[in-house]
């Protein structure tokens, strides 16, 4: 019988799905390492649904970063090809730039940590994020942000930065925070995060504080990561397995 088949296109060698495994071990998996040079050997088609983690680089360094013009291109064609993507921290910043939209270095600092963020009235009715409450706790780690593309809508802020979220006709999710992240994804990651808390100069926040607190949130994410997930993967399904 036919599977879907899930791009993860992953920006450190450290980044895991974390919360995203248990719908995606229903689905067939297949891994991009980007700033490995590794490129991909079939047509983009072939896949049902993408999903782009994050990563430590900017968005905007595609001069500096040859695999992130090839990712672009990649997204693009995707894009026009109406397969759902769901980009997550550095995924939601390089959908943004992609789809015309600035992305730069934030005036607000780093937000990081276990931080509240807010749904806009659009996240009601929007396809993923509907079952979400109008407020949650949710990991985050970055200080680039993004501007709302055009023709896209904007779902999701917090306190330090309003734009978390948006939309693309229904088959694109740019989402800054980490919903895949607890305790053990993170702690997967550790000398990313570390190397990003000193880089800051974050001093009040240390990583024993956040796998503690990761710890205490990820119980309550994970019920709407997953259900999160089965309605991303229930977009173009049907289309996809019957082709």
């Amino acid at each position: 019988m036919k599977k879907l088949r899930v791009l993860v296109i992953r920006h450190e060698a450290c980044s895991t799905v974390g919360l995203l495994a248990p719908q995606l071990k229903t689905v067939e998996v297949h891994y991009l390492d980007a700033p490995a040079g590794c490129e991909l050997v079939e047509p983009i088609s072939n896949y049902s649904h993408i999903v782009i983690l994050g990563g430590a680089i900017s968005a905007y360094e595609y001069d500096r970063y040859a695999f992130l013009r090839q990712e672009f291109k990649l997204l693009e064609d995707a894009i026009a090809q109406r397969i759902p993507i769901v980009g997550i921290c550095l995924g939601s910043q390089i959908l943004a730039q992609i789809l015309g939209a600035k992305v730069d270095r934030g005036q607000a600092g780093r937000e990081v940590g276990w931080c509240d963020v807010e749904l806009l009235e659009a996240a009601k009715t929007d396809l993923l994020l509907q079952d979400f409450p109008s407020r949650f706790k949710v990991f985050q780690s970055h200080q680039d942000t993004f501007e709302i593309p055009p023709n896209c809508v904007h779902l999701a802020s917090s306190t330090k930065y309003p734009n978390q979220a948006f939309c693309y006709q229904n088959h694109v999710w740019a989402i800054q925070f980490h919903l895949e992240m607890d305790d053990r994804a993170l702690a997967s990651c550790a000398p990313v995060i570390e190397t990003e808390l000193r880089d800051s100069q974050i001093r009040d926040t240390t990583l024993p504080q956040l796998l503690a607190e990761a710890k205490q949130n990820s119980e309550a994410i994970a019920p709407l990561t997953d259900r999160f997930m089965q309605q991303f993967l229930q977009l173009n399904s049907a289309v996809y397995l019957n082709t």
